[in-house]
């Protein structure tokens, strides 16, 4: 655990680890990323094409470098977990490259289920789910939204089970899930009515469905910015049954883990951010100190200058805002007040964004090549966007806190 006076510096064992994740980055996967872009392209094209096999070596040499489930605090399950300050300055490395994070089994959207399933579930649960999830001979899909409904309104949700007997029997219809195409999925965490008749804040649970269960329906594929293969879809659930034993924690207790889920991404996401930010800002200051501008280096125009520092200062005060929520998760079993959260949300991925998109158009044309990375961070960094809330919401819900100070 952190000292309950924050302190910046790393202990020692996460200095070392920090050390071993930043030269696996450089020594084994940077001289890849250029060949494994290429890959991923050609698959937006032709999804047989895959680069598993590629990827798979790479996650064989990060398992035996003790670089694995990382971000799994405080688990007998996760040899190697850290607290979410211990976390953090490794998952902004990891930012550095667009599906790093699926290297160290970090990606969502198993990272944040597997943080649930290690909280809530049973260890029959554990034992059957979570177990193959930590090897990653699994993946998993998670399953909040609706068409017609927004998580922030909760009593919208239409998505129900009801327990008959030893089974619960499941129906309604999910949009933006995360995971479900991919063929390793085998699970999915849904969030589902189990009891209409209890307080709003006790009507919602989590079941854990097998994706091969009779009446699972995979429907639109949600594709988008390059990704490769499509990474959402909508899915139907026609009265399938899950076993009763499938409930994650307790009944009522769904919209605490729908919170508990949107902490833990939502900071993994924002420290992501950053590492995308810094390695598009080093990319940037590379190319203006080549490019000329009429008979001046483009890397001493006001304009470019002013983006620069507008990027530094944001992403030195925004890492702090990250930190200090992370120490504040580990002092609170990994709560996090609202507002500190939005405030985090709505600084890091537009300051991501913005740094991305300066790079790429100071790249011009090479931005679009497979040996940059700015294609796919920026590909990334938009999905982000529409999953996390609305920027106006996150300002609203920042005042809400003020209000109530």
């Amino acid at each position: 655990m952190p000292p309950q006076t924050m302190d910046t510096a790393p202990s020692p064992r996460v200095s070392t680890l920090q050390t071993r994740l930043h030269r696996f980055l450089h020594t084994v996967v940077l001289p890849q990323e250029s060949a494994i872009n290429t890959s991923m392209r050609l698959g937006a094209s032709h999804p047989e094409q895959t680069v598993n096999a590629q990827l798979a070596l790479i996650r064989q040499k990060a398992q035996l470098a003790g670089l694995w489930n990382l971000f799994l605090p405080t688990s007998p399950r996760a040899s190697q977990g850290l607290s979410h300050w211990e976390y953090a300055p490794m998952v902004e490395a990891m930012g550095h490259i667009a599906w790093a994070t699926d290297l160290f089994n970090s990606a969502q959207p198993d990272a944040g289920n597997m943080q649930l399933l290690d909280s809530y579930a049973s260890e029959a649960l554990k034992d059957a789910w979570l177990d193959p999830l930590l090897r990653a001979e699994t993946r998993s899909a998670w399953a909040a939204a609706e068409p017609d409904a927004a998580l922030h309104q909760p009593d919208s949700l239409q998505t129900h089970a009801k327990l008959e007997g030893d089974h619960w029997h499941l129906n309604g219809h999910k949009t933006w899930v995360q995971g479900v195409l991919d063929p390793r999925t085998a699970s999915l965490l849904v969030l589902c009515r189990t009891d209409a008749e209890a307080a709003l804040h006790r009507q919602f649970s989590v079941l854990l469905v097998p994706i091969q269960a009779d009446g699972v329906h995979i429907g639109r594929q949600l594709h988008g910015w390059g990704m490769a293969p499509s990474v959402l879809a909508e899915v139907t659930f026609d009265g399938v049954r899950v076993p009763a034993a499938h409930l994650v924690g307790q009944p009522g207790q769904g919209l605490e883990m729908l919170q508990a889920r949107q902490r833990i991404v939502g900071l993994h996401d924002a420290l992501w951010s950053l590492g995308a930010a810094e390695r598009a800002l080093d990319l940037l200051i590379a190319r203006l100190q080549t490019r000329r501008i009429g008979e001046q280096l483009a890397i001493h125009h006001p304009v470019w200058q002013q983006r620069i520092a507008r990027t530094r200062t944001g992403l030195d005060t925004t890492r702090m805002l990250a930190r200090r929520s992370a120490w504040q998760m580990d002092q609170n079993d990994s709560h996090l007040p609202l507002q500190e959260l939005a405030m985090l949300q709505s600084l890091a991925l537009p300051l991501a964004l913005d740094a991305v998109q300066w790079s790429i158009v100071a790249h011009e044309a090479d931005a679009l090549d497979d040996s940059l990375p700015l294609a796919g961070l920026s590909a990334q960094l938009r999905l982000m966007q529409q999953l996390t809330p609305p920027i106006e919401t996150l300002h609203a819900q920042i005042a809400q806190g003020e209000l109530l100070r």
